[in-house]
C-alpha cells in the first residue's frame, strides 16, 4: 500500500497557513500606530488568505489518488518473477502457461504416434496447433495488462509524492521549513538524472523484460504477425520530458502562493502526458495491429463437434499389439478427461481475474489510461472465455473419440470403464489414495 496523501498533506497545510501568515506580516514594514498602514496590512493578509484558500482546496483535490493501490492488479496479470517454463504463480500469465502445458501433453500423443488417423490430424490442425499461437498471444496480452496497471500504479504514487513535495517547497520558500530534498523521481549518484513521469513507461518495460515468453520459432512468428512486442515497448521509445514542478521565486508571499499554483499546473501537465502515453500503448494493443485485436487471439473454426472424432485408426494383430492399442486409447481418454479440462480450468481462472480487474478512483488524474485499461480488461475477459469454452468442448470431443469409436472390443471398453471409475474427478481427491495410476500416467 502506498502513501496516504491526506495523512501526509494535512499537517503540512496547517504549517503552510502559519508560514504564509508570518511571511506576509514580515513583508509589511508598517507603523502599528498608523491606521493607514494597519489597513494596508490587513488588506494584504485578506488577499493572501483568499489565494491560499484556493491553493489549499486544490491541494486537497488530489486526495482522490488515495486508496488506489494498483500493484496487486498488476501482479494478477503477470509478476516480475513469472516464467513460462515453470509457471508456479497465480497470475493470468501463469494460468495460460499451465494450460499450454496441458495441451502440449495432448499434442505429444500425436507426435509420438499414440493417436493416428484422420481424426488425429483434424484435431491437431484445427485446434492443437492454433492453440499454441493463441496461448502465445494471450501471454503477451497478460504482460501488456500488467504493464498498464504497473504504469498507473507508479504514476499514482509519483503524483502523491509530487504534491507533497510542492507543498514542502512552498513552505520552505515562505521561510517556514527546510528544503524538500530531491524532486520525486530524481536518481543517480554524482549527478541528477531526471526521471519522473517521463520515465515511468520505460522503467515498467525494463521491469518486465525478464518475463520470459514461449521461446520458439512459432512464437517469433506470432510476434512478427502482431507487429511488435506490444504497445508499451513502442511507447517506451517515444521521447518525453517532464516540466519542472519547483515553486518559482517571488519577492512576496502572495507571489509564491501563485507560483505554487503554477507548479501544480505543471504537475497536471506531466500527469496528462503520462495518461496519454499509457492510453496510447493500450490503444495500440487493442487495435488490429496489437495482440488483443490479432487474429491469433481467438482460435478460428476449431471444429470441435465430438461426432468428427468417433472413428479412430487402430492396429489389428496379436495380443501384444492390442495391448499397445489399449495404452493408446486410455491415454487418449485421459487427455480428454483430465488434461484438456485442466487447461479449461486454468483459462476459467484467468477469465475471473480479468472480469474483476476494474480500476476505479484514479480517473480524475488519468481518465484516458484508466478507461483504456478497463476496456482492455473487458476484451481480454472475452478472449479467455472463448478459449476456455473451446478447451472444454475439445475435452468432450476427445472423450467421445476414445469411448465411441467403431470396432472397440470388450477388453478395450472395459479398460476405459475402469479409468472412469478409478480416476478421481478434476479438483477432487476423494479416493485418490486408493488409486494406482497406470504406468503411462506416471511418466
Amino acid at each position: 500500500m502506498g502513501m496516504s496523501l491526506q495523512g501526509e498533506l494535512e499537517p503540512l497545510l496547517a504549517k503552510l497557513w502559519q508560514a504564509a501568515d508570518s511571511a506576509c506580516r514580515a513583508e509589511s514594514l508598517s507603523d502599528p500606530t498608523n491606521p493607514a498602514y494597519a489597513k494596508w496590512e490587513q488588506e494584504a493578509l485578506t488577499a493572501l488568505n483568499e489565494k491560499l484558500s484556493t491553493l489549499v482546496s486544490r491541494f486537497r483535490s488530489y486526495y482522490s489518488l488515495d486508496g488506489n493501490d494498483l500493484s496487486p492488479v498488476a501482479d494478477q496479470f503477470a509478476g516480475e518473477s513469472d516464467r513460462w517454463e515453470s509457471p508456479t504463480g497465480s497470475s493470468v500469465y501463469c494460468t495460460v502457461a499451465r494450460a499450454s502445458g496441458d495441451v502440449e501433453r495432448v499434442s505429444r500423443l500425436i507426435d509420438i504416434g499414440h493417436w493416428q488417423g484422420g481424426g488425429a490430424e483434424s484435431f491437431y490442425h484445427n485446434f492443437l496447433d492454433p492453440f499454441k499461437r493463441t496461448a502465445a498471444v494471450h501471454s503477451l496480452c497478460a504482460r501488456e495488462m500488467a504493464m498498464g496497471a504497473k504504469s498507473l500504479d507508479s504514476a499514482v504514487e509519483l503524483a502523491k509524492e509530487s504534491v507533497v513535495w510542492i507543498c514542502e517547497d512552498l513552505i520552505n520558500r515562505l521561510g517556514g521549513g527546510a528544503p524538500p530534498g530531491p524532486l520525486p523521481g530524481e536518481k543517480g549518484e554524482g549527478f541528477k538524472e531526471q526521471a519522473g513521469f517521463a520515465a515511468i513507461v520505460a522503467d515498467t518495460v525494463a521491469l518486465f523484460r525478464a518475463l520470459t515468453l514461449p521461446e520458439s520459432v512459432l512464437f517469433d512468428a506470432v510476434l512478427a504477425a502482431v507487429g511488435a512486442a506490444g504497445g508499451f515497448i513502442a511507447a517506451s521509445k517515444m521521447p518525453s520530458h517532464d516540466l519542472h514542478i519547483g515553486v518559482g521565486f517571488s519577492m512576496s508571499a502572495a507571489g509564491l502562493v501563485v507560483n505554487a499554483g503554477i507548479s501544480l499546473d505543471r504537475l497536471d501537465k506531466n500527469m496528462s502526458d503520462l495518461d496519454e502515453r499509457v492510453a496510447g500503448a493500450l490503444e495500440t494493443d487493442l487495435g488490429s495491429s496489437g495482440p488483443f485485436g490479432d487474429t491469433f487471439a481467438r482460435i478460428q473454426n476449431p471444429h470441435l463437434d465430438p461426432s468428427a472424432y468417433r472413428q479412430l485408426t487402430f492396429k489389428q494383430g496379436d495380443h501384444s499389439e492390442k495391448d499397445a492399442v489399449v495404452v493408446d486409447l486410455t491415454e487418449l481418454y485421459y487427455a480428454g478427461y483430465r488434461s484438456l479440462p485442466s487447461a479449461a480450468d486454468n483459462y476459467d481462472f484467468g477469465t475471473k481475474v480479468c472480469s474483476a480487474a476494474h480500476i476505479d478512483g484514479a480517473q480524475a488524474q488519468f481518465p484516458r489510461a484508466v478507461g483504456k485499461f478497463n476496456e482492455a480488461a473487458g476484451m481480454f475477459t472475452g478472449l479467455l472465455a472463448d478459449v476456455r469454452d473451446d478447451l472444454t468442448r475439445s475435452g468432450e470431443a476427445i472423450v467421445a473419440a476414445a469411448t465411441t469409436y467403431g470396432g472397440a472390443d470388450e477388453y478395450e471398453a472395459a479398460k476405459i470403464k475402469q479409468l472412469e471409475d478409478e480416476i478421481p474427478a478434476l479438483g477432487s481427491f476423494v479416493g485418490a489414495e486408493h488409486y494406482t495410476p497406470p504406468r503411462w500416467l506416471r511418466l
